[in-house]
């Protein structure tokens, strides 16, 4: 994707939020009467554009998270534990958010020596905030965080990140909703020393299957300018998402690589739990 197509495609989603904050918004799960929208960002690779009310607190737990990747000399695989985020809501249309990346356990195999390696250490810490551009529950908001480097070995970048996303809901017919997300980031390099720009997002369409289930499907795209070799990640995923209360749910998906550069197979589950 050259950076004319990306600037296009970015036009192309920051007008097409704008027609959206014409429509009228919903739910992508189902809410209690006189009860805010369970505001989830699980799961998916689209981040939704709503924000929790002020006051309101949310807790995401990734609980499982393994993927693995693979090629004619190695295999990599890696299971990651714990991940949280916390978010909180501050002022209308606005939430602060932190995230650890939880413990990761990766194991490597080289097949011409049959040499294994295996290690485990916690991830790195990010911290952000979201502000609905229109509206607590969206259609449109603005994403900006940046990633400390606080983990250990393979689970850490070795150096401060950040970057932007624009989420937008755009409701279809029914009971069907499409997710877009543009996203521009300061990449870590790959050896830990400064950064690089890397850009693209994720888009997908959701589904209200009953007043507690939905599911939907997306794919994402990131072009990655690393000064040691660019390269393009992509990745088709499909999660359902489970409500089992007003204020708590529990979601399952997996994903799969498109490129040479992505992760071949992805698995997660996860709950998310409204304070």
């Amino acid at each position: 994707m050259k950076i004319k197509q990306f600037a296009s495609l970015w036009s192309m989603t920051f007008w097409l939020g704008l027609f959206g904050a014409t429509l009228p918004t919903h739910a992508l799960a189902a809410d209690l009467p006189n009860e805010p929208v369970f505001c989830a960002a699980r799961p998916g690779q689209t981040t939704p554009p709503c924000v929790i009310v002020p006051g309101s607190t949310m807790v995401e737990i990734g609980l499982a998270s393994w993927e693995r990747s693979k090629n004619e000399s190695e295999r990599d695989s890696e299971l990651s534990l714990g991940a949280v985020s916390l978010r909180h809501g501050i002022a209308p249309r606005l939430e602060l958010q932190i995230g650890w990346a939880g413990v990761a356990v990766s194991s490597h195999l080289d097949h011409a020596t049959q040499d294994k390696s295996r290690s485990t250490n916690p991830g790195d810490l990010t911290v952000g905030a979201i502000y609905g551009l229109f509206g607590q529950d969206g259609p449109v908001a603005v994403q900006a965080f940046v990633t400390l480097p606080t983990g250990k070995g393979s689970a850490t970048d070795g150096e401060w990140s950040g970057g932007v996303r624009l989420p937008i809901a755009i409701p279809l017919d029914g009971s069907w909703q499409l997710g877009l997300t543009p996203e521009f980031d300061l990449a870590a390099n790959g050896d830990g020393h400064g950064r690089h720009s890397a850009f693209g997002g994720a888009a997908g369409v959701s589904r209200s299957i009953s007043g507690q289930i939905s599911a939907g499907i997306d794919v994402s795209v990131i072009e990655d300018h690393d000064p040691a070799g660019a390269s393009t990640s992509s990745v088709a995923s499909a999660s359902v998402a489970w409500q089992t209360s007003a204020s708590s749910q529990f979601d399952f998906g997996a994903g799969f690589g498109l490129t040479r550069s992505s992760p071949d197979v992805q698995v997660y589950v996860g709950f998310t739990k409204r304070l």
